[in-house]
């Protein structure tokens, strides 16, 4: 007789929770150990979910398989990136090098300056000053040297910058490379996550994925549109504005919307800024009452999309007061930088969600009655025209209720008359 394999044994609470807590732990020192890679697997996350609907266009239109789709998806984005980065390389060489000639050849041609300057006469009305009275041998000698450690800093400056563009390129190829391997093993991915689950607590677990779906598929693909589509729509406006740097200022408008409230302010100031110190403008105002224009003009485009575009973009599915949208704003720039200012919204959003899932388990009521992740109904915008038509109706139903009634009182009367003959 085969005897089985005796049953595991299992954990105590005490030994549970000296393992969360461990683990816990663990989890807290690699964060910390590797939190440079982090901005970087965030980045590659974003972009994956980017481009997972053109994987899957090009998966089902073209019939082939999910590799070769994300491998043709990945080569042609790799070669725009090559070309384009380049181009730019090219067009910065050319620049420094002409700049280092610039200053070569002035501080070359800077004593022989000085030497012409002194042979000069400067005449000022009834007064005339010869130069070749005074020695400017030692201004010449002064000039070299404060210039010389100008061109120290530059070149170190210079080395700086390369040493940066090294670094972001590296950063480029992590962020490509993590966003390739998590577009190709997504489907994996996808159905470990889905079968993650706490015996005793799938409904629970199952709710929680979907809402915090909800969350984050809302805010990445919504607020894309709304960045591209305030962006395109500053730089229309500062354009038609006549305001300088206009893709620029459209640039800063899109990123400025992650930014609730003060984002458009602060882009709003800086086009004024332009405008107040740039030579004229299309208009024939005062440089004054033209920053005046733009800050009026911004303020009525950024209420316009606030209240007709993102309500039907977006809805309201991160229900969030913008006072804590902006708090999470502060707090997220404060501990992560770039990043965190970017997904503030939807990281605020998840905590709130947890937290009151976390507050009704503590107390022992239900998560679900009343259901913490229901969406809030999606507000009612309606249109002026119809506010109109609602205001008109009233009286033209009256109009044509006295209009019925005349005429059929006149039906009536001819109707009697016809009787009181007839009789």
């Amino acid at each position: 007789m085969t005897v089985g394999p005796a049953p595991s044994r299992p954990w105590g609470t005490t030994t549970k929770l000296m393992v969360a807590l461990i683990g816990i732990v663990i989890v807290g020192a690699l964060l910390v150990r590797f939190q440079a890679i982090i901005p970087s697997l965030v980045v590659a996350g974003i972009v994956t979910y980017l481009l997972l609907p053109i994987v899957q266009w090009l998966h089902v239109k073209a019939r082939i398989s999910w590799a070769m789709a994300t491998n043709l998806l990945y080569l042609a984005l790799v070669l725009q990136l090559i070309a384009g980065l380049t181009a730019a390389g090219l067009g910065i060489v050319q620049q420094l090098q002409a700049l280092f000639t610039t200053v070569q050849s002035f501080l070359t041609s800077l004593p022989s300056q000085i030497t012409s300057l002194s042979q000069q006469t400067i005449v000022i009305g009834h007064w005339s000053l010869n130069l070749a009275q005074f020695d400017l041998a030692p201004l010449v000698e002064q000039a070299l040297a404060a210039v010389q450690p100008v061109l120290g800093r530059m070149s170190g400056l210079l080395t700086s910058l390369a040493t940066g563009a090294v670094a972001t390129l590296a950063k480029l190829v992590l962020v490509l490379a993590l966003a390739y391997f998590l577009t190709h093993d997504f489907e994996r991915i996808r159905s470990s996550w889905a079968s993650l689950t706490i015996p005793g607590t799938e409904e629970d677990l199952g709710r929680l994925r979907a809402a915090l779906g909800r969350i984050w598929h809302s805010f990445l693909r919504g607020q894309l549109i709304v960045v591209i589509i305030t962006g395109v729509l500053t730089g229309i406006l500062m354009t038609v504005l006549g305001v300088r740097f206009s893709l620029g200022l459209g640039l800063l408008g899109g990123l400025a919307k992650f930014v609730p409230i003060l984002g458009p302010l602060s882009a709003g100031a800086v086009a004024a800024l332009v405008a107040l110190f740039q030579p004229g403008n299309w208009f024939g105002l005062s440089p004054l009452w033209h920053a005046v224009l733009i800050i009026a003009c911004v303020v009525i485009l950024d209420q316009s999309i606030d209240y007709l575009l993102i309500p039907r973009i977006m809805g309201s599915s991160l229900n969030l007061h913008p006072v804590l949208v902006l708090l999470g704003a502060i707090v997220g720039a404060t501990l992560a930088g770039v990043i965190g200012l970017l997904l503030s919204a939807p990281s605020t959003a998840t905590l709130l969600l947890l937290g009151r899932y976390g507050y009704r388990k503590l107390v022992d009521l239900s998560p679900w009655d009343p259901p913490i992740d229901a969406a809030p109904a999606p507000r009612a915008w309606p249109r002026p025209w119809k506010r109109l038509r609602r205001r008109r109706r009233p009286s033209q139903d009256a109009k044509q209720l006295d209009e019925a009634g005349f005429v059929h009182g006149g039906q009536s009367d001819g109707h009697d008359a016809g009787a009181d003959d007839a009789v």
